[in-house]
């Protein structure tokens, strides 16, 4: 009896990896067009000319397979639609232009230079959408410039369009380079948050560390601002164990690691180690 011959096995399927990029498939295809065309101009023509037809080639490729700008979306700032607005515009990314040109890192740059948002990120989202993300800068502190009061974001940058009179309630600080160490004034202040309703003002001192002068009059002297973090917590023990702001004194001084210095306001020129 002749043999049953078996099916032949039909061929597997075959697939692409997951991580295979339709993306990656086009911008290859784009650039070996750009070569060519680059070439013929390269030929003919000069290196100027080379660069335009190079573009012009990129371009037309990536509109004709559906790879051009076709929204840009602001996402973080809808309760402010004047600023979202004005974050799209500096943004410098119009529809229709290729995807490959809408560099996420040049148009973070242009958006963190308007000063009006903090925490900026921005994705390409393939094929045709651009997102920016980003938080509207809070104020945090106001310095002053030595003729008027400036307010000062939550990343230590000026705030030239807010008006100082509407945030009388931050703190005030004085001396050069105050803007840029706000930030971690702020952050160490956290600790106490009581203390900022004592504080007077804040003064840089030599650009390595702070003074609070408080509305009492007296001055606590805060350690450099790798220590900062540090002093501040002992305060924080200090002043719940003792009430210092309360006391009749003249000065607080944390600026030596693991002690406190205080000056009582009746001896002059005389201080107490605690």
């Amino acid at each position: 009896m002749p043999k049953v011959k078996g099916r032949k096995a039909a061929p597997e399927p075959e697939y692409y990896g997951s991580d295979t990029s339709i993306s990656s498939v086009i911008f290859g295809l784009v650039m070996v067009i750009a070569l060519i065309v680059a070439g013929a101009a390269l030929l003919g023509g000069s290196l100027s000319k080379a660069g335009q037809r190079w573009g012009g080639a990129m371009d037309s490729v990536s509109r004709s397979v559906g790879l051009s700008v076709d929204t840009v979306e602001v996402i973080g700032l809808e309760h402010i639609p004047a600023t979202a607005r004005q974050i799209k515009m500096a943004a410098m990314i119009e529809p229709g232009e290729n995807m490959f040109r809408a560099d996420p890192h040049a148009i973070r740059r242009r958006v963190e230079d308007t000063r009006l948002v903090a925490n900026v990120r921005v994705y390409r989202l393939w094929p045709d959408t651009v997102m920016i993300y980003a938080d509207a800068a809070q104020p945090s502190a106001l310095w002053h410039n030595g003729e008027d009061w400036a307010v000062v974001d939550s990343l230590g940058r000026l705030m030239p369009r807010a008006k100082a009179a509407d945030h009388a309630s931050l703190v005030k600080s004085v001396g050069t380079g105050a803007p840029e160490a706000v930030p971690a004034l702020d952050k160490a202040l956290s600790v106490m948050p009581d203390l900022m309703t004592k504080v007077a003002h804040a003064r840089r001192i030599a650009g390595r560390r702070w003074d609070l002068v408080l509305t009492t009059g007296a001055t606590v002297k805060l350690p450099s601002d790798e220590a900062l973090a540090e002093g501040m917590l002992m305060f924080a023990r200090l002043e719940k164990a003792g009430d210092l702001t309360r006391r009749p004194l003249a000065a607080i001084d944390l600026r030596v690691p693991g002690r406190v210095f205080l000056t009582p306001v009746s001896v002059s020129g005389v201080e107490e180690a605690a």
